[in-house]
């Protein structure tokens, strides 16, 4: 054990934790005489460096005129910094010291930390960031945010060092830089700060920033739990529910959740609630589950609360009731999810389960995408491309939209593409068009496959070939691209990339006229004098059986796949067969694969 003498030369140079156990120390009189006095200014020392414990020694001495005289202001404020940072015990006061005290107005809140914030106290400059994140007392502000976060970590406040490697991670108020937050936040782990390889594991779970290692997610996890946190804990018992590299063992899972939750975890505490809604590593119990669940939630837990509204969406467990989903999804949302601001900002946009309200979406969209979220960027470039809801911006647009696209959200690809296509929000590149909208293309995107084609048949961005131009049409044909189909028509027609069959481009100009398109209704009219009426949305089993009419091996195997298991269509082993032969004939593997199993089957059953 150390001497008061080291802990206080440490103390010195900055280690909080070393301040807290000198505020133990003088508490109970160990090494040392006990003295209140002294106690009450190491805890005060450490609090003011962002020691949850020690905010929470300090709310209570403020509270209850310990070491220090009872200050009705002060005491629900040290609270409220322990609780924010998930502090259990804090949370508990801080709800039970406002059933006979007043709650401060949120404004009131942030003027309070915006007044502490300074060198000296590093931690309220860390709660002000949070507030500002946050949108408490004072408008959502990334950038604003970013700032404070830096300048607390600058003071040597280190929850704040791991706030700002997430800014920088997500690219919450600068710019985002996903492999440098990495490094961040490993060397942040590298002194053992617990959070930070938690947050590190998650980066190695969801491939962010690094490539995705569920093994190397694990092993972290499993340190940090051997170390005693309570959030390793946590997510050991998620990795043993899910299969998260390890293999699923439900008693484990129970076994690491209560480990987490005995740490006073409100995370354990959610994770025991999932075992008793879903009888893992315990016996089925829906209504302690939902109890469970339901104290998490008031604790704070954003997993929880984001369950709960899940729970009510779909009326599982729960009655059906949208409006208390979508209040659960908002109370997670105001705690910084950014997943549940996401879902926030589609119920305002939808009217679901709240008044509809293009603003308040775009605002909880903003805060989803400043949280990393792939979805919300796009959501949020695609309202500065169109002026939704903010002044127009092309290059705005193309920034976020490009951030989405780098996560590999397709939508937001394709935009980017066609942003380089046009010189929209960034300078014209057809090149880089070309390559990002054949990547879409090959991963079966129909609109890119038109893209890709024209730029063939163009030679915009890529070397003219009109063989490859067609092919790509007849791809996008057979997504039911109404322009491909014409193009695929009219390279048949005219022996573009492929022979001339006039009969191939009919059938072609055909489905492009049943959908819509204007051009080829007039060409079939013209070379069969036949009237084509638009055919209304069919069921996917139609429009593959009109696919597999006009020569699509694929669509014969799956025709005859939907024949043989009576899928949108009544079961028929006749017609089954004739269309699995009809593909084999074509060249199609999967049904000669499927045929051949057929007959092993009949074997050994005779």
């Amino acid at each position: 054990m150390e001497t008061l003498e080291q802990l206080i030369s440490k103390a010195d140079a900055g280690d909080v934790q070393s301040c807290f156990e000198l505020g133990q120390r003088f508490a109970i009189g160990e090494g040392t005489d006990a003295d209140e006095s002294a106690a009450f200014d190491w805890y005060l020392r450490a609090a003011r460096m962002g020691h949850p414990t020690a905010e929470f020694v300090v709310g209570h001495c403020y509270a209850n005129g310990i070491a220090a005289a009872e200050d009705p202001s002060e005491a629900p404020m040290w609270l409220f910094r322990s609780a924010i940072k998930g502090g259990y015990d804090a949370y508990a006061a801080l709800s039970d010291y406002y059933e006979s005290h007043e709650t401060p107005e949120d404004g009131c809140v942030y003027e309070y930390f915006k007044a502490r914030s300074s060198a000296e106290d590093p931690d309220a400059t860390y709660v002000l960031a949070r507030l500002t994140e946050l949108a408490v007392g004072t408008d959502f502000d990334p950038a604003g945010a970013y700032a404070l976060y830096k300048q607390a970590a600058e003071s040597g406040h280190v929850e704040a060092k791991h706030r700002e490697a997430l800014c920088v991670l997500n690219g919450m108020g600068t710019g985002r830089d996903r492999p440098k937050g990495v490094e961040m936040l490993q060397a942040l782990a590298d002194i053992g700060y617990s959070p930070a390889c938690a947050s590190l594991a998650e980066c190695y779970e969801y491939g962010i920033g690094v490539e995705r290692s569920y093994d190397r997610a694990f092993s972290i996890y499993q340190e940090i739990a051997d170390l005693g946190a309570p959030e390793g804990m946590y997510n050991l018992g998620r990795c043993y529910m899910d299969g998260i590299g390890v293999e699923k063992d439900n008693n484990a899972s129970y076994a690491w959740y209560c480990a987490s939750a005995g740490r006073g975890s409100r995370d354990g505490i959610y994770g025991i609630a999932r075992c008793y809604l879903g009888g893992v590593g315990v016996d089925k119990n829906r209504d302690k589950g939902l109890k469970l669940l339901e104290s998490a939630s008031y604790m704070g837990q954003t997993n929880a609360m984001i369950m709960l509204g899940q729970l009510y969406a779909k009326g599982r467990q729960v009655p059906k009731n949208t409006k208390t989903s979508a209040a659960w999804f908002k109370r997670a949302a105001d705690m910084g999810d950014g997943y549940a601001q996401l879902v926030t900002g589609d119920n305002y946009a939808n009217g679901s389960g709240v008044k509809k309200d293009g603003k308040m979406a775009l605002r909880y969209y903003l805060m989803s995408a400043a949280n990393g979220n792939s979805v919300a960027c796009f959501n949020v470039g695609t309202a500065y491309a169109l002026g939704r809801g903010v002044a127009r911006s092309d290059s705005q647009a193309f920034v976020w939209l490009s951030r989405s696209a780098e996560d590999n959200y397709m939508k937001a690809q394709f935009s980017v593409a066609e942003a380089y296509a046009k010189g929209r929000g960034t300078k014209k590149d057809s090149q880089k068009a070309f390559e990002m909208h054949l990547k879409l293309a090959e991963n079966g995107f129909g609109k890119s496959q038109y893209h890709v084609a024209y730029a063939y048949f163009e030679g915009d961005g890529v070397a003219k070939d009109e063989k490859q131009a067609y092919e790509w049409f007849v791809k996008g044909a057979k997504n039911d691209n109404a322009i491909c189909q014409y193009y695929a028509g009219y390279c048949l027609e005219n022996g573009i990339g492929v022979e001339k069959n006039e009969k191939q481009a009919i059938a072609w100009y055909k489905r492009a006229a049943e959908l819509g398109h204007v051009l080829s209704r007039q060409i079939v009219e013209r070379l069969t004098g036949e009237k084509v009426q638009f055919k209304p949305e069919e069921s996917p089993f139609e429009s593959y059986l009109r696919a597999a009419e006009n020569g699509d091996d694929d669509a014969m195997f799956i025709v005859g796949r939907c024949y043989m298991d009576g899928v949108g269509v009544e079961a028929d082993a006749d017609k089954a067969h004739m269309w699995l032969n009809k593909a084999v004939s074509k060249g199609n593997a999967a049904a000669k694969r499927m045929l051949a199993q057929q007959r092993r089957n009949q074997q050994t059953a005779e």
